[in-house]
């Protein structure tokens, strides 16, 4: 039973890694990921700050879905 639920487990965990990566996400989740559990002190130091880089990742994740999805129409009208 364990074995079956870590396996599941780890499954899951592949496909919401395939998943962040498709879209682009790796970066400000490794930011994240980093930020909470490598850099608390820092974190809980300067909260603004690093809320305000994870903030400027994902702004730069969606222009360049916005940029993806511009050049996408473009082709469809040329």
């Amino acid at each position: 039973m364990m074995a079956a639920v870590l396996s599941l487990g780890l499954a899951l965990l592949g496909g919401i890694i395939c998943l962040a990566q498709t879209l682009r996400l790796s970066v400000p989740l490794l930011y994240g990921a980093l930020v909470i559990t490598v850099f608390r002190p820092w974190y809980l130091a300067h909260t603004a700050l690093a809320d305000g880089i994870f903030f400027a990742l994902v702004g730069l994740v969606a222009l360049s879905w916005m940029v993806t999805l511009i050049r996408a129409v473009r082709e469809m009208i040329w």
